[in-house]
């Protein structure tokens, strides 16, 4: 499969109680493997707000709270594994999805903003989405998320934290691993895909290691993205068939969301679960 680590310049988390550092979009970006289209441009994408912490000593007292209750019932297909993904269960590192059919996928990131009008609409269209969350950000909104991702969607892992992964402060293991553990209480599964923060060193070593010991089979990147000001950017326009879309859970998502639904319409193509291709 083709890759893409597009670099986001951002805060990164360096340690549990450390002060947010810069990522470094250099430190995060890497060429496309020869598999992918000669003519293909890769443009930086423009930064995501960075996540606010809270106080250290409140902060830390948080992510040594008891879990919350997990959930009781989850929506029919959430978390199902494709037959692809059973039959390849090796570490993948992907920023599309190589298929004939006439879909791109919608991946929303980190869980900012649980807002009811992107809830609405995703119900209104009954929007596959891929929800990749950062765990501290969404502990208390587990039936919102669940509602979002019901329609062939499901959590999955974008690190407790949001530490850059080729950050040597960054705990590696625990960004990781723990949110596996704390989701598969929280959503009921264990999540199977990794987003890295910021795209940051999807194979790094110590990535590869952790993500395949605690149940990651494939490392999700994306080649198109809707900025949180709704502006869309391409690696190699327009939308195509298996592309990846990254949006954020932050105000006014309704807005690029209908954006990159009426995009795709415009090329014949219809947002299809990720889930069911990889």
């Amino acid at each position: 499969m083709a890759f893409l680590a597009a670099g986001f310049a951002g805060f990164a988390v360096g340690s549990l109680t450390g002060a947010p550092e810069q990522a470094s979009a250099e430190e995060s970006s890497a060429a496309p493997s020869p598999s992918s289209p000669s003519s293909a441009q890769v443009t930086a994408p423009s930064s995501p707000a960075p996540l606010p912490l809270p106080a250290d000593d409140s902060y830390v007292a948080a992510l040594e709270d008891p879990l919350q209750d997990g959930s009781e019932t989850l929506a029919e297909g959430q978390s199902g594994r494709s037959e692809t993904n059973l039959a390849n269960s090796d570490v993948e590192i992907l920023n599309w999805v190589e298929t004939d059919d006439s879909v791109f996928f919608i991946t929303i990131d980190d869980g900012l903003v649980a807002s009811p009008a992107v809830r609405d609409l995703i119900e209104r269209y009954r929007i596959p989405v891929t929800a990749f969350l950062t765990e501290y950000a969404v502990r208390n909104d587990t039936d919102y998320y669940e509602t979002v991702t019901a329609y062939g969607g499901s959590v999955q892992n974008h690190t407790m934290v949001h530490g850059a992964l080729n950050d040597p402060a960054t705990d590696v293991e625990w960004e990781i691993c723990e949110t596996q553990d704390r989701f598969e209480e929280q959503f009921g599964y264990r999540p199977w895909m990794l987003r890295p923060p910021y795209g940051a060193g999807p194979d790094d070593p110590d990535v590869l290691k952790y993500a395949e010991q605690c149940g990651i089979n494939r490392i999700v990147l994306w080649n198109v993205v809707v900025t949180d000001d709704n502006q869309v950017e391409y690696w190699d326009p327009p939308i195509r068939a298996g592309d990846i879309v990254l949006l954020h859970w932050v105000d006014g998502l309704e807005v690029g969301l209908e954006k990159i639904l009426e995009l795709g319409r415009a090329q014949g193509l219809t947002p299809a679960a990720l889930e069911d291709y990889i």
